[in-house]
């Protein structure tokens, strides 16, 4: 497939007149049967680098993905364009879960995401086998690398399948965050004759600033403060789960419309707050890590942590 009718499905599919150069470079890649590390910034489009080939193979791609709201966000968005694509997780009841596997063993659907854990559940090993798997994607691929900063476990059995797969099979691994050590471990694991892009990971309309503070009190006054007078709406990190509570509490007595979120939510809970965040229903949204990664929300303007993260990287 050359570029030029690559963009002409890329129009009728997505609604996107042309492909970013290293977006055609991963995605031609791919589309050859190789295996690719791709580390691009956030909001360049690495989704697309993996979206569009999956509607143009002739099998399913199944996407190993670590936090369930991106998982939602992509699949509401492939649903929109008329792209069969369904997750199974954890948050999901195991009838529904059950029945997207059936789907994609009978080749109803051309993309599912998956948690990397739930590669320990039984009825996902008795289904993958009877899938006709066209593309394995690993999503936040720095959680496979021993030198990663958010290892998980669950993601090193991604590897033990992608071992099994045929060398012309294409794998792609993405990620915004890969130092050169991360990125040379990731490919080692992925196997032989793996391509590499980077892109510019700086962004112009980031800027990082840190606010000296002597206590809570002083970080609570603080946030009164620049919430009353900052644009838009965005969201702030605290460290626990209670503390989601407090600051949110306090924000709300100082009349600031503030909602907390975090992983003791129920499924149902989680679904209205991811909802009212895309409607900006709420100056903001304090979480902890649960939130965010990989959100597709361009209008946000504002980033708190609470406490200092443990580096610029994270």
């Amino acid at each position: 497939m050359t570029r030029t009718e690559a963009e002409h499905k890329l129009k009728i599919i997505f609604k996107f007149d042309k492909f970013y150069d290293d977006q055609w470079a991963a995605i031609s890649q791919i589309l050859n049967g190789e295996r690719l590390l791709l580390i691009e910034k956030t909001g360049f489009g690495k989704s697309l680098c993996y979206q569009f080939p999956a509607t143009q193979f002739k099998g399913l791609t199944v996407i190993f993905s670590p936090l369930i709201a991106l998982m939602r966000d992509q699949v509401k968005f492939l649903d929109s364009i008329g792209v069969a694509a369904a997750c199974v997780n954890s948050e999901q009841e195991h009838d529904e879960n059950i029945r997207i596997l059936e789907k994609a063993k009978n080749g109803q659907l051309k993309i599912v995401y998956i948690a990397p854990e739930r590669q320990e559940n039984q009825e996902w090993l008795e289904a993958v086998h009877l899938m006709n798997l066209s593309m394995v994607v690993i999503d936040e691929a720095h959680c496979i690398s021993v030198w990663g900063h958010d290892f998980r476990p669950a993601f090193r059995r991604i590897i033990n399948l992608v071992k099994l797969l045929p060398p012309n099979f294409p794998v792609l691994a993405t990620t915004a965050t890969a130092t050169d050590r991360v990125a040379k471990d990731i490919r080692q694991q992925m196997g032989r004759n793996v391509a590499f892009i980077r892109g510019n990971l700086l962004r112009d309309n980031f800027s990082l600033n840190v606010i000296t503070m002597n206590n809570e009190d002083e970080k609570m006054i603080w946030l009164t403060g620049f919430l009353s007078k900052a644009d838009g709406t965005g969201l702030i990190y605290t460290g626990t789960r209670v503390t989601t509570e407090t600051f949110s509490a306090w924000l709300q007595f100082n009349g600031i419309e503030a909602m907390n979120y975090n992983a003791g939510f129920d499924a149902i809970s989680r679904n209205e707050i991811e909802e009212g965040l895309y409607t900006n229903r709420w100056k903001c949204v304090v979480s902890t890590n649960a939130l965010g990664m990989g959100i597709d929300k361009p209008d946000i303007r504002f980033i708190i942590h609470t406490q200092m993260p443990q580096s610029p990287v994270h």
